[in-house]
């Protein structure tokens, strides 16, 4: 696989990994990629991003089967979703939500 094709499926991961947390996580505020992303041994792609819920900043593995990282604040079972600002690992960004 060629850079610009890795560098294009990676950004199409961040995507779709930024949405799967969003979906569990309403409160997310803001997702940064901080990193591009790869496979881990076991198969698994995620790449580092910094998640901001409640104002407070989480660095976390956010990944297509699964998320890591830092201890999140519990779920708030009244948050709503709403547009969430995704910066890509590129610089590139959009509002997902």
């Amino acid at each position: 696989m060629n850079q610009q094709a890795s560098t294009a499926t990676n950004l199409a991961n961040q995507k779709k990994a930024a949405l799967l947390f969003i979906s569990g996580r309403p409160e997310t505020e803001r997702i940064r990629y901080t990193q591009e992303g790869s496979y881990s041994g076991s198969g698994y792609w995620s790449a580092y991003a910094t998640v901001t819920i409640a104002g407070k900043e989480y660095g976390e593995h956010l990944g297509l089967q699964v998320v890591g990282g830092e201890r999140l604040p519990p779920p708030d079972p009244h948050a709503t979703h709403s547009p969430v600002p995704i910066t890509y690992s590129d610089g590139s960004s959009e509002i997902l939500g």
